[in-house]
This record gives C-alpha cells, sequence and structure tokens, in this order.
C-alpha cells in the first residue's frame, strides 16, 4: 500500500513540474515555427530533404507574414485604446466645469462603486481583476 501511495505522488509531482515548465514556454521565433512545420510534414507525408528545405521558406514566410500582422494589430489596438482614454478623459474634464465640488465627490464615489462591481463580477468569473484583459502577444521578444 506505501509502495502505491508513494509511487502515485511521485507521478503526479512529475507531471506537475512538467506541466509547469511546458506553460512557462516563452514566445516562438518565425523560424522555429517553420522548422517544427516542415519536420512534421517530413515525417507524416515523408517528404524529401529538399521538399522540406522549400515546405521550410514557405512556412518561414507565412510565419514572418503573421508576425507583422500581428505586430500591425497590436498597433491599431493601442491607437484605439489611447483614443479612447483621451475621449473619456476629456469628457471628464468638460463633467468637471458643471458639477459642483459636491457633485463631483459623489459622482467620484459613484465612480468608485461601480469599479467595486465590476472588479467583483471579474471574480465571480474567475478573472483576475488586475488581469482581465491582459493580451499575451510574442512581439514582446
Amino acid at each position: 500500500m506505501k509502495k502505491i501511495v508513494l509511487t502515485l505522488a511521485i507521478a503526479v509531482s512529475a507531471f506537475t513540474a512538467s506541466y509547469a515548465q511546458k506553460s512557462a514556454r516563452g514566445p516562438v521565433s518565425p523560424e522555429q515555427r517553420a522548422e517544427r512545420t516542415a519536420s512534421q510534414l517530413k515525417e507524416k507525408l515523408a517528404l524529401t530533404d529538399a521538399q522540406k528545405a522549400e515546405i521550410y521558406k514557405i512556412e518561414f514566410e507565412k510565419a514572418k507574414k503573421q508576425d507583422e500582422w500581428r505586430k500591425e494589430r497590436m498597433q491599431e489596438m493601442k491607437k484605439a485604446s489611447e483614443a479612447r482614454k483621451a475621449e473619456m478623459q476629456d469628457r471628464e474634464n468638460k463633467l468637471a466645469k458643471v458639477l459642483t465640488p459636491e457633485q463631483k465627490a459623489k459622482y467620484e464615489s459613484m465612480k468608485a462603486e461601480q469599479r467595486e462591481k465590476v472588479k467583483d463580477r471579474q471574480q465571480r468569473k474567475g478573472r483576475n481583476p488586475g488581469q482581465a484583459r491582459s493580451t499575451t502577444t510574442n512581439e514582446n521578444s
């Protein structure tokens, strides 16, 4: 019985360690993606070395284009985000000119309450409120 429990404990710890290593992978370069795809196709389709080399070139070009598209998309998203923030700040400035000090205080209280509601909703959905909309990209490399 002790041997079975010990064996299970070792298996679980080994599985956990291997899973943690897999999830900590960093971004994969276009060269690595092209090589992985070419190698897989060589194995599955019994390609010659010449065919593999050609497929590598094709996949490398595809991977580079995908990276360019991803960077362009991220830049567009960043510009849109900055525009939204500027618009929100403009709105806040306009409201500040209209509201009395008491109304401003009450408005700030309402905003804080709304932020708490959003935070609670995110926690119920299993999200970390600080990272509710985080994006992970390969452009950080």
